[in-house]
């Protein structure tokens, strides 16, 4: 058992070592990272008693499901694969939660990425889901607002109550969206963290290494999102913890046709 899971759906195995040596520099409590990829770890982590590797040829939000379904820690925390954390930023996550007293709270995080503008997403506003155009037609019917969960840090027995992620969504975007609104209509006390978690890339475009994402975004994922959440969804909290095995065993955006 693990204070920690930082559950990770990966296609970058070269990064992994140096995501690895931040959390060094960032968690000092007891850790694991669980990785899910359809590639084999790289050399620096293939030793290490705390890293958990699973092979699978899916979605990234069904990597995610089977990482959280394995994960050993008491909380849970979600990182791209192209991300480095801060020194002690995910200590202050802990701080915050140690100060509430239970595990009936999220910490939502802030993060940084390398194609925006620091000062946008350092903001506030940046991290509700009010602020994002795209949402804002989704959020007008539902009534109310809710906090971005993209860099956040949960209790595992809330994800498993909760169902987990929803794999009917392939990327990670629309379906954090989707757990952002089923967290908090759940009644979970959700705390901003000030300081940022993490930095990232993100291969931002429309071809090349992020192309399968944004077209599983565009194509299925948004619209997903909006016939739920226009439709009867608006008091969503749980869903059913096995929705992983209706997911692709194999994602065609990233792999093409399987032989």
């Amino acid at each position: 058992m693990y204070d920690l899971s930082l559950v990770m759906a990966s296609i970058r195995p070269e990064r992994l070592v140096k995501i690895y040596e931040s959390v060094l520099e960032s968690f000092h409590g007891t850790w694991e990272l669980v990785i899910v990829s359809p590639y084999d770890l790289p050399e620096g982590l293939k030793d290490k008693p705390n890293v958990q590797y699973f092979k699978d040829f899916s979605t990234p939000v069904r990597c995610w499901q089977i990482g959280l379904l394995n994960a050993k820690g008491t909380w849970t925390q979600y990182p791209t694969d192209d991300a480095i954390y801060y020194p002690d930023s995910l200590d202050k996550s802990f701080e915050l939660i140690k100060q509430e007293g239970n595990d009936n709270v999220v910490i939502a995080g802030k993060y940084l990425e390398g194609t925006l503008h620091p000062g946008l997403m350092l903001a506030d506003q940046y991290y509700h889901l009010n602020f994002h155009k795209f949402l804002q037609p989704v959020m007008q019917k539902i009534g109310r607002d809710y906090f971005l969960l993209n860099a956040w840090v949960i209790s595992k027995r809330l994800m498993l109550e909760l169902g987990g992620f929803d794999c009917g969504f392939e990327a990670c975007a629309m379906a954090c969206c989707d757990l952002s609104i089923r967290v908090q209509n759940y009644g979970v006390k959700v705390i901003l963290q000030k300081e940022p978690m993490f930095h990232c890339t993100f291969f931002q475009g429309h071809s090349g290494d992020h192309a399968p994402v944004h077209n599983a975004q565009i194509q299925r994922d948004q619209p997903l999102f909006n016939s739920i959440y226009m439709g009867e969804g608006t008091f969503r909290t749980k869903i059913p913890l096995d929705n992983w095995k209706d997911a692709p065993e194999w994602w065609s955006r990233r792999f093409g046709t399987k032989k």
